[in-house]
């Protein structure tokens, strides 16, 4: 008889734990930053160092609920972070997910001709590695 309230108890726990699973659609709980709208998409352009003229490949994937991406020539993440709106300025960090796992910070405007300009820079200052250009 033990043997059976035992088993009882343990299908009884079981079960407990499967009831109160998390349901997971895919659904993101984060809600789309309306002020992120000019920003959001993947951007392909050039950087360069310092005062430099941009002309190394360089592409951004910027998601409406806060996550950045740097994107390799093939269109696949090659880092990852967060970013932040103030005002018209996107101030972005993000770190690469290969070692040495190195950090990296952008800032940047979209200006009139719908292009992003502005600078990156290495861990959480966007300014000391050089300039950014970017298109849709």
């Amino acid at each position: 008889m033990k043997l059976l309230k035992c088993f009882a108890f343990v299908l009884l726990l079981s079960t407990a734990f499967v009831a109160c699973k998390k349901d997971n659609d895919g659904i993101s709980s984060t809600p789309p930053n309306p002020s992120a709208s000019p920003f959001t998409g993947k951007w392909i352009g050039k950087f360069g160092f310092n005062d430099e003229t941009p002309n190394a490949f360089f592409s951004l994937n910027i998601k409406s609920n806060g996550e950045i991406q740097e994107l390799n020539s093939s269109g696949v993440a090659k880092g990852k972070g967060t970013y932040t709106i103030e005002g018209s300025v996107l101030k972005g960090t993000y770190k690469m997910v290969f070692s040495p796992f190195n950090e990296y910070s952008v800032i940047a405007t979209v200006n009139a001709a719908g292009k992003m300009e502005g600078s990156w820079g290495y861990d959480k200052n966007g300014t000391d590695g050089g300039k950014i250009l970017l298109s849709k």
